[in-house]
């Protein structure tokens, strides 16, 4: 039992509260020692415990802290990651699709377009802003359909010495604008999960579900191939050096695509990512342009299968503005 001047003593250390307690009535002196004696063990005791809790609240919070993440941003090449930046950071990202396929024409067909350079493109710019420290609000439009994607994304949990994973959910609509589209709204939503594995590597499984999904060509007007489209996309990245990382994304084919479309295939793409200040920049190789979730859910773009012998040259570039936080 501990007197009260003891929790006096005590007071401003974290974690021991002490309860005041009534002062005991003198006793005859005790063979053991006097009162001083006695009190000042008492203190020491007190003291010794409240620091042990202390330091074992200190280690518990350590196990709780946030691991270091690799530096990828918000996205990969194309799918999201379960990063967001601090609070109070927005962020401007342009991203670019050439449509040539490097495999297209002969030889000389090729050095005269410069492998595609020379190609149309299938460009998008977008904005994001952290609202809070996980809540993350984007608007992106690409000129495929002229699709207008918004959505949020929440930050449920990162990995730490004590929590195997990081966990974020993802939630928007995609709206294509153009002309002679019917079904011109779809809705999505995803769950990404990740795990770092050390300092330098990280894969992501990204579970998604859209509402009217991928395209289908009828004379001049589209329409969507699938009422309710599922799958599980995979991402990967290792830095090869710090702000480096080589990024590889795997979109397994729909099975549930018409025997017209072919099957489809699956969509693939593999980049180098470099993280300087505020900056990502990415070039890319894949075999689609779907840069939105309702084009990437699916093994189509833009009303054609997927074809996995198919290469595209293409970049991202994202700039952000306010506290850096990879």
């Amino acid at each position: 039992m501990i007197d009260c001047s003891v929790a006096e003593l005590l007071g401003e250390l974290p974690g021991c509260q002490v309860a005041r307690l009534a002062r005991p009535e003198a006793k005859s002196p005790s063979p053991f020692g006097n009162s001083a004696t006695r009190q000042l063990g008492n203190r020491l005791a007190a003291a010794s415990f409240c620091l042990l809790l202390s330091a074992f609240t200190l280690q518990a919070e350590d196990r709780y802290t946030p691991i270091r993440t690799v530096p990828l941003g918000d996205a990969l090449l194309t799918l999201p990651t379960s990063h967001i930046p601090t609070e109070g950071t927005w962020e401007v990202k342009f991203t670019h699709r050439f449509n040539q396929s490097l495999d297209q024409g002969s030889f000389s067909d090729r050095v005269h377009s410069l492998w595609g350079l020379d190609s149309n493109a299938d460009v998008g710019i977008g904005f994001s802003y952290v609202i809070s420290r996980d809540l993350q609000a984007t608007f992106m439009r690409s000129n495929a359909s002229d699709d207008i994607e918004s959505s949020l994304k929440y930050v449920v949990v990162q990995q730490a010495q004590a929590v195997p994973f990081s966990l974020a959910v993802r939630g928007g609509m995609d709206w294509r604008t153009e002309r002679d589209v019917v079904d011109r709204t779809s809705f999505f939503a995803q769950a990404i999960v990740s795990r770092q594995i050390g300092a330098r590597a990280e894969v992501f499984l990204i579970p998604t579900f859209a509402t009217n999904a991928g395209r289908a060509i009828s004379g001049s007007t589209s329409v969507a191939l699938f009422r309710h489209a599922f799958n599980v996309p995979i991402g990967a990245a290792v830095m090869i050096r710090p702000g480096l990382s080589v990024v590889a994304e795997l979109t397994p084919k729909n099975r549930d695509l018409p025997a017209s479309m072919n099957g489809g295939d699956f969509a693939w793409a593999l980049g180098l990512k470099r993280a300087i200040g505020g900056h990502y920049f990415e070039i890319l190789l894949t075999n689609s342009n779907a840069t939105h979730v309702d084009q990437y859910v699916t093994s189509t773009y833009t009303g054609s299968p997927l074809s996995k012998g198919d290469i595209h040259l293409g970049f991202n570039i994202e700039r952000r503005f306010g506290r850096v936080r990879h």
